[in-house]
């Protein structure tokens, strides 16, 4: 049986959405070869590059030569296009204006090049003097955009095919920053011969800085050495200002700097911190940042090479000011900036090479210890209680003396002496005494070895005293300088404000109040860096006196880090317990029992309780307690002359030798109600001393306690503190960019910027009360991590643990991270 033939017919909606599918598929299809085709084959981009010769790599010249520029082009648009630098398209012009110029005019001319990079100041000036470009044109290297006379509308080039970078920096400005430092009239201006060749314009601008300021500028002109510079400079000349030198090599140069040192010359580098840290006396220029200059010419490319029109792209690279003086050099050439300057700059080699002598936290308590007059006064104070106890226990031990004597008498008394007393005699005499039994005798001995006790006790205290002063000390030192870094840094920061804010002046986003606001704020961070370093000055100065050295002296410190085992027995291990609630209760107990067991002042009292009681005791004893006493003499009559040498005939007389032995017992039955008087005095002594102790108890346990708890908080502070400093500066860096791209007013930067400050004096302040306080929990403890051996501080630890697991803890199953890491 034969099926019949089934015609299905499609509705007009079925036919739609089949033709839809059909068309939808083809589309996908023919998309995915594209995007392929595409990626296995980005197109190709050839750039070519004017320089403007070959560069001897010093300052920029090491920039360009390094190609750092072409590298971030290719990383930028890798994957996108296929970027070349054909090496026939990279040409320099040998340093001559005419030859830069042909060698841009024929890149122009190429075909083949399809955007052109001029990396040089003389190809970059060959470009901007240009009004049309058939071509993309990147000329990056403006030095002064007044001077070259760069189009500018709006922070754009507004002329077709061509885009520059400028910082708006000027000679003037620089010219102005080095006579605020250093007064001159007859200026050396040493500047590569090529650059008034192609900059003529150059000459009538240093002639009119020259006339403004009542100063002569005689120009220098060095090609790649220096062999003709002496004799080009004048003998009347009493300062240098440097430009760019793109052809000198960097020993020419090293050498060119000494000769400006040793001929007493201060110098100024137009380029900056970069050549200031080779010797250059000072330069207004920050370090520049090549890798950030770079990514923005590459930027710049990318932007061109999607489509963008280079006329359109903002031309404003911001880099601010910093004022970087080199400190060395100024005392090579004993030229000495104001307080006013100093406060502002960044000083390179600040502190005196050479400098013998060097602190560290364990060298400053270890030198106070030997040289503090407090504890030399407390070591005399002993050495002469040794004596006193000596002299208590001498009444104890047998008095033996000797003498002679010589008599002269009359005559007549001579002659009526039976010999025994003739009238011209020579004697010799001896005494011997022995304390039997005394009770107030011992009891002075006693007291006396007990007050000895007590003097050790107040030694060991001034010992822990000055140690705890020196310590403050340094970590006082060590904190005005972080404070006064950071009070630099801020002005620094407004400086660079200062900058960008005159930058939006001069491109019409922002009126002249905005930099006046600036410069309010730049005088104010100068006031606060005169009072940091004051703050600083006056904290060395009271180190010194610690140490009992030239209150001014200098010297070099180290930092005292978080972890250092100078203040931690071990970190890991201490934290263990004090990483909850109950362990931090439980070692602030173990901190008061060790305390209690050093502290000095407990010592000293103890030993004074102990005097007092022995004193009370005799007192008591003084009412039937009789002294004893053991006394013998001799005397000897060795020599004689005149009348009365010998008795009468038939008359007995004495012998030359006489002595005699006595046994003595004495006892005051009535002295008036003195015993009575001294026995209540001594007994309320003693309530005293005791309640005394009592005290110093409650004193000594409160502070441990206080300054543990102290020392925890201050602790728990370091972090927070350092991520809010992170956060707030996260958040200045992001608004100061909006700022410079005039997405937000003056007021938020302001903002942002005092609570990057605020947020980074508080951080700082955190790290040195924490340290602060660690150095107070061993004051209080009684007890330096400074002076005791490994084997004292395994001792600690293992009365720690012992003290632990008696109640109940085991700490070696905890695991705890330090709060600093």
């Amino acid at each position: 049986m034969k099926l019949a033939k089934t015609r299905i017919i499609h509705s007009p909606t079925q036919r739609i959405s089949r033709w839809l599918f059909i068309m939808m598929w083809t589309c996908g299809i023919l998309s995915s070869f594209l995007i392929i085709s595409y990626a296995k084959s980005p197109p190709i981009v050839r750039i070519g590059v004017v320089y403007d010769g070959p560069h001897a790599g010093l300052g920029l010249g090491k920039f360009i030569h390094q190609g750092i520029i072409q590298k971030e082009i290719l990383s930028l648009t890798q994957g996108e296009f296929h970027v070349q630098f054909p090496k026939k398209f990279q040409i320099h012009g040998g340093w001559s204006a005419k030859k830069v110029d042909r060698a841009l005019t024929a890149l122009l001319q190429e075909p083949a090049v399809d955007l052109v990079l001029t990396l040089g100041i003389l190809s970059t000036n060959a470009a901007l003097q240009r009004n049309g470009f058939s071509k993309p044109v990147i000329a990056p290297f403006v030095i002064d955009a007044e001077l070259q006379g760069v189009p500018l509308r709006q922070g754009k080039s507004r002329i077709p095919n061509l885009t520059y970078l400028t910082s708006f920096k000027s000679f003037e400005r620089d010219l102005e920053a080095f006579l605020e430092i250093v007064s001159f009239k007859h200026l050396a201006l040493v500047e590569d011969a090529a650059i008034p060749e192609a900059i003529p314009q150059i000459l009538e601008k240093i002639n009119h800085a020259a006339q403004t300021n009542h100063i002569v500028i005689h120009n220098i002109r060095v090609t790649d050495s220096i062999e003709s510079l002496w004799k080009q400079m004048p003998p009347e000349i009493d300062a240098v200002f440097v430009v760019p030198l793109f052809r000198l090599p960097g020993k020419e140069f090293d050498n060119m700097v000494q000769g400006f040192i040793d001929r007493g010359l201060p110098s100024f580098s137009l380029t900056g911190r970069s050549e200031v840290e080779r010797g250059i006396f000072a330069g207004l220029s920050p370090e520049t940042d090549s890798i950030r200059f770079a990514r923005r010419i590459a930027l710049n490319v990318h932007r061109i090479l999607l489509g963008e029109p280079a006329e359109d792209l903002p031309v404003t690279f911001s880099e601010g000011e910093q004022l970087t003086i080199n400190m060395a050099t100024a005392r090579a050439i004993n030229v000495w900036p104001s307080f006013r300057i100093l406060t502002e700059a960044t000083l390179l080699n600040e502190e005196a090479k050479g400098i013998a002598r060097k602190l560290s936290l364990y060298s400053v308590v270890r030198e106070a210890a030997h040289v503090n007059l407090d504890l030399a006064v407390a070591d005399r104070q002993v050495a002469a209680g040794i004596g006193a106890v000596q002299n208590a226990r001498s009444a104890l031990l047998p008095q033996i003396s000797i003498g002679s004597s010589a008599n002269l008498i009359d005559q007549d008394r001579a002659e009526g002496s039976f010999g025994n007393n003739p009238e011209k005699a020579a004697f010799a005499q001896g005494s011997f005494e022995q304390l039997l039994y005394s009770d107030k005798a011992w009891t002075n001995y006693s007291v006396e070895q007990r007050n000895q006790d007590s003097r050790k006790a107040d030694r060991r205290q001034v010992e822990l005293d000055v140690t705890q002063e020196a310590a403050l000390a340094y970590l006082q030192v060590l904190s005005t300088k972080t404070i006064e870094s950071i009070r630099k840094e801020n002005l620094k920061l407004t400086r660079s404000n200062l900058e960008l804010a005159r930058i939006r002046e001069q491109v019409g986003a922002a009126s002249r109040d905005e930099v006046f606001r600036w410069e309010s704020e730049i005088a104010n961070g100068r006031i606060d860096v005169l009072n940091a370093q004051a703050q600083r000055q006056q904290a060395a100065v009271s180190l010194n006196r610690t140490l009992y050295r030239p209150l001014e002296e200098l010297f070099e410190t180290a930092e005292a880090g978080l972890e250092d085992p100078i203040l931690f027995h071990d970190v890991e291990r201490i934290f263990v317990y004090v990483n909850n609630p109950r362990n931090f209760q439980i070692f602030r107990d173990f901190q008061v029992r060790e305390g209690l067991r050093l502290a000095p002042e407990l010592h000293g009292l103890k030993a004074r309780i102990a005097a007092q009681q022995r004193i009370l005791l005799n007192a008591q004893r003084g009412f039937w307690a009789p002294d004893l006493k053991l006394q013998s003499d001799v005397n000897q009559r060795m020599a004689q002359a005149g009348a009365g040498q010998s008795a009468p005939t038939g008359v007995l007389s004495q012998d030359r030798t006489t002595w005699n032995l006595q046994l003595g017992l004495s006892f005051p039955l009535f002295s008036g109600g003195a015993k009575d008087a001294t026995q209540t005095q001594a007994l309320e002594t003693l309530h005293q001393l005791q309640l005394e102790q009592k005290a110093t108890i409650g004193r000594i346990e409160e502070r441990i306690r206080i300054t543990n708890l102290e020392a925890g908080a201050s602790s728990a502070t370091i972090r927070l503190a350092r991520e809010a400093a992170t956060a707030a500066q996260q958040n200045l860096e992001l608004v100061r960019d909006q700022y410079s791209r005039g997405a937000v007013d003056i007021i938020k930067l302001l903002d942002s910027q005092n609570a990057a400050l605020t947020a980074n004096l508080n951080a700082a302040n955190a790290v040195y009360e924490f340290l602060i306080d660690i150095i107070n929990i061993h004051r209080a403890a009684g007890s330096f991590p400074f002076f005791d051996s490994s084997d004292e501080l395994e001792s600690w630890h293992q009365r720690l643990e012992t003290y632990f697991e008696k109640q109940g803890i085991n700490t070696h199953a905890e695991i705890v991270r330090s709060p600093f890491k």
